[in-house]
């Protein structure tokens, strides 16, 4: 998703997390067949664009959103634990991502409430506790939905591996 397609409004909201290194990082890990930057910025974008439309705080979607993955690895390299038992299960990426990328975005960036809880609660229900704000539910739900129309780009990355 390059910049010449984002709506002016979205890209001035966004410019600042855009342009720190370690979020450009991001272009460069894959995600579900994709870059983390790739998907973050549909995820953000597309609940921008709803947010809008339902009379939601767009701004801390559209941050809250562009951060809710900002892990600094590759999930499909670094974390394979052949040997982890069943009950550890919640040491996964999927239920640990969430907290590792709000502390990496809380150590860059100044996050309202809103756009902590967006980034903390998107995995719900891995998370356990629920998103509090309506933003989050939306960012949580288009989270799911985006994913689910990566998974084509998945399926090929795995098969080139």
């Amino acid at each position: 998703m390059s910049n010449k397609i984002l709506d002016p409004e979205f890209y001035s909201i966004t410019r600042e997390i855009m342009k720190n290194e370690d979020v450009q990082k991001l272009g460069h890990i894959n995600h579900h067949g994709q870059s983390i930057l790739h998907h973050s910025l549909k995820v953000s974008f597309v609940s921008w664009k709803w947010g809008r439309r339902l009379n939601m705080d767009a701004v801390s979607l559209a941050r809250g959103a562009l951060l809710h993955d900002f892990f600094l690895y590759d999930w499909n390299k670094v974390c394979i634990y052949p040997d982890r038992k069943f009950y550890e299960i919640h040491k996964r990426h999927g239920f640990t991502h969430p907290l590792t990328a709000l502390n990496n975005a809380e150590k860059r960036f100044k996050l309202n409430r809103k756009e902590q809880d967006i980034i903390r609660r998107h995995m719900f229900p891995l998370t356990l506790i629920p998103p509090r704000y309506p933003e989050s539910w939306l960012v949580m739900i288009i989270d799911k939905l985006v994913s689910i129309g990566e998974i084509p780009h998945y399926l090929q990355y795995l098969k080139n591996r």
